[in-house]
């Protein structure tokens, strides 16, 4: 299986681990040494482990994610695909009835070896601090998106 391949499986086990919390299935994806690194502002970390990954990515699900009843995520350029590395940019629409649209926009590298995840990086766009923050004022819902 081609890396662009175990992305997609990882992906597809990501999208059933959000919906039942099941932590389990993803352990398959990362070597041992494997590192998450989030670069956003106000909530940027690097999480060291799958142990630490998962604990950080339950986090930001439960603070963020699972606040809506729908995301809807489209890739936006790429993906770029090499022997041990995909990068792509994205957006996510998040929705809930009663409450405005959020929409996250970000870019994603993964670097694999060994087929495993190595290193996992999402990095977002430095106006999403203000655009969400004004999305919580007018909403008058709190959410938190951190890992750590």
């Amino acid at each position: 299986m081609d890396i662009m391949q175990q992305f997609m499986a990882y992906a597809g086990d990501f999208e059933r681990t959000l919906a039942d919390d099941d932590w389990t299935r993803l352990r398959r994806y990362f070597a041992d040494g494997a590192v998450y690194e989030v670069k956003a502002e106000s909530f940027g970390c690097r999480l060291a482990g799958p142990a630490a990954i998962f604990a950080g990515m339950k986090r930001s699900l439960d603070g963020f994610d699972r606040k809506f009843t729908k995301r809807d995520i489209e890739v936006t350029s790429g993906p770029e695909v090499t022997s041990e590395e995909i990068r792509m940019s994205w957006k996510v629409v998040y929705t809930k009835e009663g409450l405005p649209p959020f929409v996250l926009r970000g870019r994603s590298a993964v670097r694999y070896a060994s087929d495993k995840i190595i290193y996992l990086a999402d990095s977002y766009d430095p106006s999403v601090a203000g655009e969400l923050a004004a999305w919580q004022r007018e909403s008058g819902v709190a959410l938190d998106p951190s890992y750590a």
